[in-house]
């Protein structure tokens, strides 16, 4: 399915202009990156910046990456809000269930099962984004952004007026995530991207994320587990 995206300006909202998105024919075209310009497959011209790793997993043969624990963190909350059991984290990082978290702590995030249902694409401070249903995810500089479900990367600009680095994952099956504000764009147009996996990372603009179903916004927060 292949996607058309237009930025429109909008009273009373100058930050975060909202992001129309409409069913096209078999070419993805974004209207806006730059000026005036309309691009196939994207806007993403120049490849992404391989992203620095933290230290060595505990697993080394896992695939996942990491997570920076914050105040009020624990291992259930964190594994929670990553789709993982508990124990799988823990034993990813050689833990125990019960063992004390420390602030600015790395923890090895191994990828979860897939599933259908949304998973959050960061971890960090929310607030209701008051331009759509979505919601703003502030995060610590470096945080990554993750694909909330599995799908393939319909649009990845690194110019879209009003959000700045933007990624549109398609699932394939009428939803759309968007995710806006990055900071560094990790995966390209067209690319196939597992739920868990890393697409982008932050800087000092806070995660713009949202669900939609076709052109129409979903309720965002309440289609994501419990915090």
């Amino acid at each position: 399915m292949i996607w058309r995206m237009e930025d429109r300006a909008t009273t009373g909202v100058t930050d975060h202009p909202p992001i129309a998105l409409h069913s096209a024919s078999l070419v993805v075209a974004v209207v806006g990156c730059g000026i005036g310009m309309t691009l196939i497959a994207g806007c993403a011209t120049t490849p992404p910046t391989a992203q620095a790793i933290p230290p060595t997993q505990a697993i080394a043969s896992l695939s996942g990456s990491y997570h920076v624990v914050q105040r009020g963190d624990s291992l259930w909350r964190i594994a929670h809000s990553y789709g993982l059991d508990s124990q799988r984290l823990a034993s990813a990082n050689r833990l125990s269930r019960s063992s004390p978290l420390t602030v600015g702590q790395q923890l090895f995030i191994p990828l979860p099962a897939e599933s259908s249902r949304f998973l959050w694409p960061a971890r960090g401070s929310l607030r209701q984004s008051s331009a759509s249903h979505g919601v703003d995810i502030a995060a610590p500089t470096g945080s990554l952004v993750r694909a909330s479900r599995t799908g393939r990367v319909a649009v990845a600009t690194h110019d879209l007026s009003g959000w700045g680095k933007t990624v549109v994952i398609d699932h394939q099956d009428g939803y759309l995530t968007i995710y806006a504000g990055l900071e560094q764009i990790l995966t390209n147009p067209g690319s196939v991207v597992r739920q868990g996996s890393p697409i982008g990372n932050l800087g000092v603009r806070a995660l713009h994320f949202e669900i939609r179903y076709g052109d129409r916004p979903r309720d965002t927060m309440a289609l994501l587990p419990p915090g």
